[in-house]
C-alpha cells in the first residue's frame, strides 16, 4: 500500500498522503451517517473527561468500525510503526470549531503537539469538506516530531512575539512559522502522519462545514485515550465483540 520513499518521508518529516482508500461513494455515505448522527451527539451529555469528538465518531458505527480494521491500513500502521501489536488509542470525527476550538473567540486552533519524539503513533486524517486555504487546514511543521518539545515551544514563542501583536506573554501560538506545510485537504486524499509533530490551524472565515475524520493508531503500551469512550458507546456490544477486535481497540490489557 505505500512505498519505501512514503515510510522514509513518514520517520523524517512526519507526514505523507496518499490517495484516500475509501471511495467516493464510502465518502458520500459517511457524510449522510455523520448528519444524521450529529443531532443525537449535540444534545448527549457524554461523561466528564470523554473527548467529544471520540464519541462522535463512535456513534457512526459500524461502517466507521470496519474502516478503521482495514487488513492494508493496519499492515501499514504496523510498518510506519515497526509493531505487529498495535491498536486504536484515539479518534475523532467533526468541526474543531465545534470541540477544540468552541467557545473562543477565534476559530482557530493554536500550536501544539500530542506527544514528543517518545510518543510513536500513526494518525489517519480525512476531510469530509475540503479544507482550503480559508476553511482552517491544519498545519504542520516538518521534523517537529523528533525535536524536543521545549525547544520547537520556545522557538514558536519568539516567533510569535515577532509578531509585534502582543503586550503580554502570550500563552497560545499562531504565528506562521516559515517552515510550516499547510495540508489544504480534500477528501480524495487522507493524510497521514504523527500528532506528535506540532501542527495548528488557519483561521477560518469560510462559510459552511469544516469537517474531518481520524484515528490514531498506536504500539503495545501506547495511548489508550478513548478506550472508554468505546465501551459507553457500545455498552451493549463490546463484550461480546471478538478478542481481536477488543484488542485493537485499546479495550484489552
Amino acid at each position: 500500500m505505500i512505498n519505501d520513499e512514503q515510510v522514509e518521508h513518514f520517520h523524517r518529516q512526519g507526514f505523507f498522503l496518499l490517495e484516500t482508500p475509501f471511495g467516493g461513494a464510502q465518502i458520500s455515505a459517511l457524510k449522510r451517517r455523520q448528519r444524521e448522527i450529529e443531532p443525537l451527539w449535540v444534545d448527549s451529555d457524554f461523561p466528564e473527561g470523554y473527548n467529544r469528538g471520540a464519541c462522535q465518531f463512535l456513534l457512526m458505527g459500524e461502517m466507521l468500525l470496519q474502516l478503521v480494521e482495514q487488513p492494508e491500513l493496519l499492515a501499514m500502521a504496523r510498518r510506519l510503526l515497526h509493531c505487529d501489536e498495535i491498536h486504536v488509542g484515539a479518534c475523532g470525527l467533526g468541526d474543531a470549531g465545534q470541540t477544540v476550538s468552541a467557545g473562543k473567540s477565534r476559530h482557530q486552533v493554536h500550536w501544539h503537539a500530542d506527544g514528543g519524539p517518545e510518543v510513536k503513533q500513526v494518525s489517519l486524517r480525512t476531510a469530509l469538506d475540503f479544507h482550503g486555504p480559508d476553511n482552517g487546514p491544519l498545519r504542520v511543521l516538518p521534523g517537529s516530531h523528533v525535536r524536543i518539545r521545549a525547544e520547537v515551544a520556545e522557538e514558536l514563542r519568539h516567533l510569535e512575539l515577532a509578531t509585534g501583536k502582543h503586550e503580554e506573554e502570550p500563552d497560545e501560538f499562531f504565528v506562521v512559522h516559515p517552515h510550516e506545510v499547510a495540508v489544504h485537504l480534500h477528501p480524495r486524499w487522507t493524510l497521514v502522519w504523527t500528532p506528535s509533530a506540532w501542527h495548528a490551524t488557519g483561521v477560518k472565515t469560510a462559510i459552511g462545514p469544516r469537517r474531518a475524520m481520524a484515528w490514531n493508531y498506536f504500539p503495545a503500551g501506547g495511548r489508550r485515550r478513548d478506550s472508554e469512550a468505546v465501551k459507553h458507546i457500545y455498552a451493549d456490544q463490546w463484550q461480546h465483540w471478538a478478542g481481536e477486535r477488543q484488542q485493537l481497540w485499546g479495550l484489552l490489557d
